[in-house]
């Protein structure tokens, strides 16, 4: 299939069996599609059109879909597309994503024009998420020594890549004129770089591997590459994971768990003051997401995890719910159960992770899951009375 091929989809609705919500599966069950990663924007502002990844043609490639019309356009073609990273621009005129972890590219959403905005030196790869700014005129990125890197199609090789201690780089690349610049380094394996929003200067990114051995998760470091400093030093036996950036950029917040116990906490580290603190105990998720304002989260309960060393001391019951959690009364309500199986499906670790999200207009939660066959796409119903029980 070509770029602006259309597909038409037929949503199905029903209603989750204990919590009465409306759940659509939007795409087919025979079809491997997926969402983007859960702090990456892909839904246009008016909430109508949302971006995906579809394996139609045999490739994984990014699709439009309108969820009025109930039909997707195809914008990339061939094979390569990092279908997680990729993000809509703040205007609704762009898609961005990495293709064959080398060429950072930008796809017009009006005629699906494409042209090369950087190019990774052939030396290096272009690993994992790639996140811009707020005004969307850079973005941060991490790129991996060739002779260092491994594909990562499963969670043995993710453990072993860990002791590799692969050469890594946080770079910064200005999305206007394609220029790139390094802002920090070292050989140890780096990952998740994200821009505080609203504040270029401020840019969070993560060391990577399994969760029980990595020494501080969370760093921070200025945009001109000073002041490289942790978020916190972990407690005996704790595991840090999943950190975002509320989107209005007043607090980093992430998943902390303990050796020998089935729940987690929700945590917050404000970036002014530089306090750590606990906002509330939560069943075992994996991935948590704010709106605006961080008041409200939506999390995806999970099982056993798979990226630790020591799983012997973190076994726990999967956990099939996606959550809501009030972060002011600390409360919280299962919304929907996602029911999926957070297998490695050929060679990829992360295509049936939940990895849910608030719509833009907070009323629905995106997710995958393939409880029904192969991963598909999920809209689940926010309703003003799950809401109103999570008040005082």
């Amino acid at each position: 299939m070509a770029k602006g091929s259309e597909i038409q989809f037929s949503f199905n609705r029903v209603k989750d069996a204990q919590t009465h919500a409306m759940v659509t599966r939007l795409t087919p069950t025979d079809v491997l599609c997926h969402r983007n990663y859960f702090y990456q924007k892909c839904f246009t502002r008016d909430g109508n059109r949302l971006l995906f990844a579809g394996e139609f043609d045999g490739n994984r490639n990014y699709y439009l879909l309108n969820l009025v019309t109930q039909r997707a356009v195809q914008l990339t073609e061939g094979p390569g597309d990092n279908t997680f990273g990729g993000f809509l621009s703040p205007d609704d005129k762009h898609l961005y994503y990495v293709k064959n972890e080398r060429s950072l590219q930008r796809v017009s959403l009006a005629d699906f024009s494409e042209q090369t905005v950087y190019r990774v030196p052939d030396t290096w790869v272009g690993y994992g998420t790639w996140v811009a700014n707020s005004e969307c005129t850079s973005l941060v990125g991490i790129e991996i020594a060739r002779e260092d890197w491994t594909p990562l199609s499963d969670w043995t090789i993710f453990q072993a890549f860990y002791h590799r201690k692969p050469h890594c780089r946080l770079l910064r690349v200005d999305l206007n004129s394609g220029r790139s610049r390094v802002i920090h380094e070292e050989n140890g394996w780096l990952g998740h770089p994200i821009y505080r929003p609203f504040d270029d200067s401020t840019i969070a990114f993560c060391h990577e591997g399994p969760h029980d051995l990595v020494d501080a998760r969370m760093w921070l470091v200025n945009e001109d590459g000073s002041h490289v400093r942790k978020v916190k030093t972990h407690g005996e036996g704790e595991s840090c994971t999943h950190e975002f950036w509320v989107p209005d950029g007043s607090a980093l917040m992430y998943v902390s768990y303990q050796k020998g116990r089935s729940d987690r906490c929700i945590r917050r580290f404000d970036p002014q003051t530089g306090e750590d603190s606990g906002v509330m105990v939560m069943p075992n998720c994996s991935h948590l997401m704010s709106n605006e304002d961080g008041t409200l989260l939506v999390g995806d309960g999970s099982g056993t995890p798979v990226d630790v060393k020591d799983t012997a001391s973190h076994v726990i019951e999967n956990d099939p719910w996606l959550y809501i959690f009030n972060t002011k009364t600390r409360k919280y309500a299962p919304l929907v159960a996602h029911n999926s199986s957070w297998k490695v499906l050929d060679g990829d670790r992360q295509v049936t992770h939940p990895h849910p999200s608030f719509s833009p207009d907070n009323k629905q939660v995106l997710f995958t899951s393939d409880y029904e066959g192969l991963p598909a796409l999920y809209l689940a119903e926010v309703t003003e009375d799950l809401l109103g029980s999570l008040k005082d």
